[in-house]
């Protein structure tokens, strides 16, 4: 090769590297490198594939007179390059074995050579493959064409590399942002305050083990001086729970107005709710309906019952059940009158996060047993204090741990 020739070469490859160094969108610069590798080793067309290690495969949307192309590693031509990481030079297709002529049948397409190499990365990871075919002027692709591709190939290899990192983190990103917002939706759904309502007093505490979960609480005034209280825990935690957790409370809110009795609400928003639910998923539901005169009423949709602290006396054994939300469309719910409260009377509610917390090294619960004596210890200090100690007593046997489901509180104090 004449000097000024490989003055050209030298020149040509030098602005390459730098265009490829100075492109941060991987889509742009796959198709650069498709370009530049054409143009290079002067060829009719090009692939850049790219190596899926999840899958297994090698695949393109980049593709000089083709669509987006998938195989598996080892398969065809590039697949072997890309598994053993060796340069395919064939002068002549259709009469090596390894290359498939259907390819050319379908597409119409007349392969004479072929040249095929891998992009391998400064830690000589196989990142990609490049493919060439039919140099333009007839000719096979000799050794001076690997030397220019292999130049080019080592380059796009690290800028691919860099492309990556740098996608991977804009959508990471951009995943945060999505779930912060997301979690400020959900906040957002959950009451700012427990209600003033004469005659009772409310406390309550959320935390979910991811950005999002599936823990409803609520509480809804009534004409009649009452109140509702709910709470619920949708199976699961995360997006999926928490959009279903928003469909309940929307169902709920929607119903309530025109369904007075506790019952028949909940199993109308059960029949709601099962239209739209996966046979997995299900979401257990505590409806508790408070009078002015300390009347106490519960609808018990498969959730853990409401703790009944009697003021000096311990706890009542209450225990009402009934189907999960979301298994039947044809279950129906009734609701059960209590022992109405009095002065320094509570009610707790809460989702299983809280008395199935648990920790290394042993894994053993909370338990309702721990529960229950935070609950008499604190009782005098009313429905904050009760709410404050079992929260704290919680993260005391945590002990920094992360808690694996979300954790939901409400204690109301009859005055």
């Amino acid at each position: 090769m004449a000097e000024s020739d490989f003055a050209r070469d030298l020149h040509r490859i030098i602005g390459v590297c730098r265009a490829l160094g100075s492109e941060r969108d991987l889509d742009r610069l796959l198709e650069l490198i498709l370009r530049e590798a054409t143009a290079l080793v002067t060829a009719d067309r090009a692939s850049l594939f790219l190596v899926d290690e999840g899958r297994k495969e090698l695949w393109t949307r980049i593709a000089q007179g083709a669509g987006e192309i998938r195989l598996p590693l080892g398969s065809g031509i590039a697949g072997s390059v890309a598994a053993t990481a060796q340069v395919i030079n064939i002068p002549e297709a259709h009469a090596d074995p390894r290359f498939n002529p259907e390819n050319d049948r379908r597409s119409g397409y007349h392969t004479r050579s072929i040249l095929c190499m891998p992009l391998l990365n400064h830690l000589d990871v196989v990142v990609g493959v490049i493919q060439v075919l039919n140099k333009l002027d007839g000719t096979a692709f000799d050794g001076h064409d690997e030397h220019l591709l292999s130049a080019l190939c080592g380059q796009a290899a690290v800028a691919i590399d860099n492309a990556q990192l740098i996608t991977k983190e804009r959508e990471s990103q951009r995943l945060a942002r999505e779930m912060e917002l997301a979690r400020q939706i959900q906040l957002s759904l959950l009451p700012d305050a427990p209600p003033e309502v004469s005659g009772w007093r409310f406390a309550a505490y959320t935390r979910s083990c991811d950005e999002t979960g599936g823990d409803y609480y609520d509480f809804i005034t009534r004409p009649d001086g009452g109140v509702d209280v709910v709470i619920g825990d949708v199976s699961g935690h995360g997006i999926a729970a928490a959009m279903l957790m928003s469909t309940a409370r929307a169902f709920l809110r929607a119903l309530h107005p025109v369904e007075p009795d506790a019952g028949r609400l909940i199993t109308r928003m059960n029949e709601l709710l099962e239209l739209d639910m996966a046979d997995d998923t299900f979401m257990s539901f505590a409806h508790c309906r408070l009078g002015s005169d300390g009347s106490c009423a519960l609808v018990n949709a498969g959730h853990e019952a409401p703790l009944f602290y009697r003021q000096g006396q311990g706890f009542d054994n209450v225990d009402i059940g009934g189907l999960l939300l979301g298994m039947l469309p044809d279950m129906l719910w009734e609701s059960t009158a209590v022992p109405s409260l009095v002065s320094g009377d509570l009610m707790v509610l809460f989702t299983d996060g809280v008395f199935e917390a648990q920790a290394p090294p042993d894994f053993q619960t909370f338990g309702l047993d721990r529960l229950k004596e935070t609950v008499v210890a604190n009782a005098a200090g009313g429905a904050k204090a009760v709410c404050d100690a079992v929260v704290s007593a919680v993260d005391a046997w945590l002990a920094g741990h992360h808690p694996h489901d979300d954790l939901t509180l409400v204690v109301v104090e009859r005055l």
